[in-house]
């Protein structure tokens, strides 16, 4: 446990990456957290026990890998980088409650890699220090799971967080953030400077945090919903009468029924209508749907 290297030094990390042969790939989008203090800030809001089952996405350098392994929770970290899944093996040897794999995250069956991996834990938390580029298409793919965890404490890049817990009628509210109201609670814990990355990035980052909240739909309309939240925000300047049109061709005759029974004006924009709204509209629409085949 003492030569186990400080994964938050720049000095050490540095070392071990010139030791392991390894260097920091900008097509990865890999920018290393380095910073003891924003790693034991970031770990502490996940609220880790020993017991628990936690995911880490793409561990990097490890500086939180390291404190997760230390908290006696099982873990699992996803990374596609071998040569660091090489090194954080290794690193890990102490811990054999931790262990990363080759997994790209945004290819992952989130109900197979659960059901395989912590049939034991109570509870499965997810953590991560996403790339920026895979952000928005990583929090899609949590949502089109139904968020399967007990919580979530993600770095994201500062815009994509203020996406997550935007309200309506924002300059950041849309298909995003749908998704997010509907499937969690969420609120952004505090932002992070660029200064504890290397190499530093040339945004900033922000650290949310995620809990599931109760679903409202069943599965057949939550399809629907998908596709309404997503179809109407492509063109998010159109009214909603106009984009139900496109979305539901086969309810053109019936959209402004539809609006009413929701009690949505028909020259409403897409960033004016809440959450409850669009899943009401979902539901309504997916029996006028049912009634007319």
């Amino acid at each position: 446990m003492l030569d186990t290297p400080n994964m938050t030094s720049p000095r050490e990390v540095m070392a071990l990456f010139k030791k392991y042969g390894l260097q920091p790939h900008k097509h990865l989008g890999q920018n290393f957290l380095i910073d003891g203090n924003t790693a034991r800030k970031i770990t502490s809001a996940l609220e880790v026990e020993a017991g628990d089952g936690v995911i880490e996405v793409g561990p990097g350098a490890g500086a939180l890998t390291v404190l997760l392994a230390r908290s006696g929770a099982e873990l699992l970290a996803l990374e596609v980088d071998r040569g660091l899944i090489a090194m954080l093996n290794n690193i890990l040897q102490p811990w054999p409650n931790a262990r990363v794999i080759n997994q790209d995250a945004l290819s992952v069956n989130w109900a197979e890699l659960l059901s395989s991996n912590f049939e034991s834990a109570e509870s499965v938390k997810l953590i991560s220090n996403l790339p920026y580029f895979i952000s928005g298409p990583f929090m899609y793919s949590l949502f089109e799971a139904s968020f399967p965890f007990d919580r979530a404490v993600l770095m994201l890049q500062k815009e994509v967080a203020h996406r997550l817990i935007a309200e309506p009628g924002s300059s950041n509210y849309g298909a995003l953030s749908v998704f997010s109201h509907y499937y969690t609670h969420g609120r952004v814990l505090f932002n992070v400077s660029n200064k504890v990355f290397w190499p530093r990035p040339k945004v900033g980052s922000a650290v949310i945090k995620l809990q599931p909240r109760q679903r409202i739909l069943n599965d057949d309309e939550e399809k629907l919903f998908w596709l309404i939240v997503q179809g109407v925000f492509q063109q998010r300047r159109k009214t909603i009468q106009n984009n139900l049109a496109r979305v539901l061709p086969a309810l053109k005759d019936s959209i402004n029924d539809l609006l009413e029974a929701v009690s949505i004006e028909p020259f409403a924009r897409p960033e004016h209508l809440s959450v409850r709204q669009f899943a009401k509209l979902a539901r309504i629409a997916y029996n006028y749907l049912n009634k007319s085949s």
